[in-house]
């Protein structure tokens, strides 16, 4: 059955896209002044990252249509490329998310009030040709904007576009196409450089059967390149002065180091390893002084905390540390707007449903500020005791009073299963099958694998239990009884699958209590509770909400939202996972090891053993499928 076939809400919105992408943005479109052409600008480009080159082209540009004094030039449009566009163009170390490339665009060009980003072709279900995504432009601008049958449209183009044949279809459309030359500054190669400059132009003169609509301005020469931003940051011992000189661009500068762009290591905060008071495992030994340490260390300035307020929340099941929100901070003195008036502190022994899981200090460090596609929560500070490696302490943002849970916002229907399928594929995409999970940088980040002598024993003895034979005899077909007890030899080989076979960063925990919901953007979810990620197939993060839901409904729409899942993949750049193989790894990788973690979980608990034998008879009918 397709999505198509179904109820489902189609197509699925997620955090970074606009509610409707058919829309042109207007806020920075400036009123019509002079009785002049009407003029805006179409930019299109993969931006990654965007460079002063990029902004170079839209000042140049701005600059020679005013020129003209025929066209008064009233906004521009970028329209950055698809992501599946963008991943076949480069190679898996070099691939950069849409979330990070749209947040650097709009730092580089928030000084820019005439320029905006049209998130049409970036939000299209897959990547489309441009022929397509231009003829979609021009009609928004002729039915969507103020005069839009009067106003001129000129496509901005760099230095490479003279080595390609123009497209007639973009003339014929009604572009103007405007080439802005900026990347030559050698001076031992300048002048061949301009012949051959010349004969391209002249090429595409005379063979345009509208000349007229051709256009060339030699900017100023920067000679940037996006190829070269990334090679120079992913040098582990890059500065900030190096990559300067590659951007041009302090903020984008900034922004590719805090958010470790391209490599392994870009100014990480150490994690400490301290006894009190920096480290305090009891809230009774909670001082405002060794919380005043804490946070100078995140905020690299003396921070001096006068009193705070306490209380416990949340249950801590699992867990095995309390959590506690602090409040009513109080600081001697501010200079910086960005201290927090509250924060969650959270302490852990860093076991979990009885095995190890005590990654969280160290994601926040090295992996949060990585993610872009989705929401989590804002880091301060992190340490680990001293005495016990696995203890830790993270201080973290406080979303009380802007965030719900999503299970006190939304109702579990079709819609709200959907968008946090769509949610949790988009993390996914962004780590998929990406080298760095791998290097030895990423050695504290368990894979799947790392835990499969906790489950393997234990689903083996209690599989072989008497009493639980018994029940599953009863509740089971025999050849689903037959494969239970021979799972346990499959155990090693299951989780090894789902560690090394397309892998990606996994939550490990997505459950609906660790979801937050932003009061007022409907799409914008936070994950929390990051303590069990690691590197695994993503569909484990997919079964374990699914299943762990307990409901019907959820368990009769997967096939549909594992179609969803695929979309939201291939939206964000990851198009070599097909759909078959996602249904086929689903049952036969991820059922499983969700079977195997319902026995090991609580095996005697009747409520469960109905959603533990729907998932055994799942996986069963799915292998006897042809």
């Amino acid at each position: 059955m397709s999505t198509t076939d179904c109820n489902l809400p189609l197509p699925i919105k997620t955090f970074l896209e606009p509610n409707e992408i058919w829309t042109l943005p207007q806020h920075r479109l400036k009123a019509r002044r002079t009785n002049l052409i009407p003029t805006i600008c179409f930019y299109n480009g993969s931006f990654a990252p965007i460079h002063a080159g990029h902004v170079n082209v839209l000042q140049s540009a701005k600059q020679y249509i005013d020129s003209l004094g025929t066209h008064e030039l009233l906004a521009a449009y970028m329209s950055p490329s698809h992501s599946e566009y963008l991943a076949a163009k480069l190679n898996s170390t070099e691939f950069l998310s849409i979330g990070h490339r749209l947040a650097m665009i709009h730092l580089a060009v928030e000084n820019l009030d005439w320029v905006m980003v049209d998130l049409y072709e970036t939000f299209q279900t897959r990547a489309t040709r441009l022929g397509i995504i231009m003829d979609g432009f021009m009609k928004r601008v002729r039915s969507q904007l103020p005069d839009g049958n009067e106003i001129d449209v000129f496509w901005l183009k760099g230095e490479d576009a003279l080595r390609f044949p123009p497209m007639e279809i973009a003339t014929r459309l009604g572009f103007q196409h405007l080439y802005v030359l900026n990347r030559n500054s050698n001076e031992k190669t300048a002048g061949s450089n301009q012949d051959k400059r010349e004969n391209q132009w002249q090429k595409k003169w005379t063979c345009s059967s509208f000349p007229e609509r051709f256009h060339l301005f030699k900017a100023t020469d920067l000679n940037l390149s996006s190829t070269a931003i990334r090679r120079c940051a992913s040098e582990a011992s890059v500065t900030h002065e190096q990559l300067q000189l590659c951007t041009h661009l302090d903020n984008i500068t900034s922004y590719i180091l805090r958010h470790h762009l391209w490599c392994s290591r870009k100014d990480a905060m150490p994690l400490d390893v301290s006894s009190a008071p920096v480290f305090s495992y009891k809230i009774e030994d909670l001082t405002p002084e060794s919380l005043s340490e804490m946070v100078s260390k995140s905020s690299n300035v003396p921070v001096e905390i006068v009193s705070y307020e306490s209380e416990r929340i949340g249950e801590g099941k699992g867990w095995g540390g309390p959590i506690y929100r602090l409040f009513n901070i109080q600081y001697s003195s501010v200079l910086d707007n960005s201290l927090p008036s509250s924060m969650i502190l959270k302490l852990s022994t860093g076991i979990w449903n009885g095995h190890v899981a005590s990654s969280e200090p160290e994601f926040y460090l090295n992996l949060a500020p990585r993610i872009s596609h989705i929401q989590v929560p804002r880091f301060y500070y992190a340490a680990r005791s001293a005495d016990n490696p696995n203890a830790s302490l993270l201080l973290l943002e406080d979303l009380s009073m802007t965030h719900k849970a999503i299970v006190q916002r939304l109702r579990f229907d079709d819609r709200t299963l959907c968008l946090l399928v769509a949610t949790i594929a988009t993390l996914h995409a962004e780590f998929f099958e990406h080298p760095i999970l791998l290097t030895d940088a990423f050695a504290w980040l368990p894979s799947l694998n790392s835990v499969v002598n906790y489950y393997q024993p234990k689903y083996t003895q209690r599989i072989n239990s008497k009493p639980y034979q018994r029940l599953l005899e009863r509740k089971l077909s025999s050849k689903a009884v037959a494969y239970a007890n021979g799972l346990s030899t499959y155990i090693p080989y299951l989780f090894q699958a789902l560690s090394s076979e397309r892998f990606s960063l996994a939550h490990g925990d997505f459950w609906k209590n660790n979801v937050l919901l932003q009061d007022d953007h409907p799409h914008r979810l936070v994950l929390l509770d990051w303590q069990t990620c690691c590197r695994a197939n993503g569909l484990l993060d997919v079964a374990y909400f699914l299943r762990l839901l307990g409901s019907e409904q959820a368990r009769s729409l997967e096939p549909q939202l594992l179609e969803i899942y695929h979309q939201t993949l291939i939206k964000y750049g990851i198009s070599r996972y097909s759909l078959a193989d996602i249904r086929k790894d689903y049952y036969s990788l991820a059922l499983p090891y969700m079977f195997v973690f319902f026995v090991c979980w609580d095996a005697n608990r009747r409520d469960k053993m109905s959603q533990t034998a729907f998932i055994l008879e799942d996986i069963i009918n799915y292998s006897g499928k042809p």
